[in-house]
């Protein structure tokens, strides 16, 4: 296999011949430097700047993959193994709401439950995500806090 290497043009030779040895040494050093610059803005930049999106990419997908993780559907949980009046009064006095009234008749509980507004309303939010269906509900303003009462049903999974 010979390869062959084009010959400069016998002017351009002429030229190089001519040109003092510190001269010729000073335009390879400026070739060298260009073509370092040629590299670095042709390959490195672009390297760089697609590593840069890469990286922001699985970032964004880490937090969906533990967002996802976290926030799981309904019926793919576990079934608790306690009632679903203990688990919701468990979790209402966890979250600092105020239990007044609890009454169970079959599969239907009656709740009266008073709190802070956001957290009340994420607490009904949350019993739904539970399996819990909402038959009715009724709001009341008590001073600052919030009073709701509440007929629940234990969706049939439950």
């Amino acid at each position: 296999m010979n390869v062959r290497i084009p010959k400069l043009p016998a002017a351009v030779l002429s030229i190089w011949q001519r040109l003092a040895p510190r001269d010729r040494q000073a335009v390879s050093a400026l070739g060298l430097v260009l073509l370092a610059v040629l590299v670095f803005v042709g390959l490195w930049q672009p390297a760089q700047a697609r590593l840069a999106i890469a990286e922001r990419v699985y970032q964004q997908r880490l937090v969906l993959a533990a967002e996802v993780s976290r926030a799981q559907a309904p019926n793919v949980r576990g079934h608790d193994t306690q009632p679903l009046a203990v688990r919701l009064s468990e979790r209402a006095v966890a979250d600092g709401l105020d239990l007044h009234q609890l009454d169970v008749q079959e599969d239907v509980l009656r709740l009266t439950l008073s709190g802070d507004a956001r957290t009340l309303l994420s607490w009904i939010h949350h019993t739904e995500l539970e399996g819990g269906l909402v038959q009715s509900l009724t709001l009341d303003k008590r001073d600052k806090r919030l009073e709701a009462q509440l007929r629940i049903q234990a969706a049939p999974d439950l």
